[in-house]
């Protein structure tokens, strides 16, 4: 069983080397937390802001929103994702292979 386990985590290592997740949201907000324990379950390293602590991350999502504040935004490599629901975030997450 541990054999499965720690190979599942080298193919995850493997495929997600050079894949940069961002995850932009606020502490205790339901979509938020979600989707960083899916990402946390699915061993996948990924880096989280949340924008009412970083005054960067709070520029670019005002930006992103035409001077809103919305949360959560999902970052991966190049795409961004806008206020994901939850359908769409567990779409782009298997779209990815991932699971949690």
């Amino acid at each position: 069983m541990e054999y499965k386990n720690n190979f599942y985590k080298f193919i995850v290592a493997i495929k997600f080397k050079f894949m940069k997740i961002t995850l932009y949201g606020k502490q205790g907000h339901a979509h938020t937390v979600a989707f960083k324990n899916f990402l946390k379950m699915a061993e996948v390293i990924f880096e989280y802001k949340d924008i009412f602590k970083d005054e960067a991350a709070k520029f670019h999502t005002k930006s992103l929103y035409d001077g809103q504040l919305k949360f959560p935004t999902l970052f991966i490599d190049d795409a961004i994702y806008l206020t994901p629901s939850s359908d769409e975030f567990n779409s782009i997450m298997k779209d990815l292979k991932l699971r949690g």
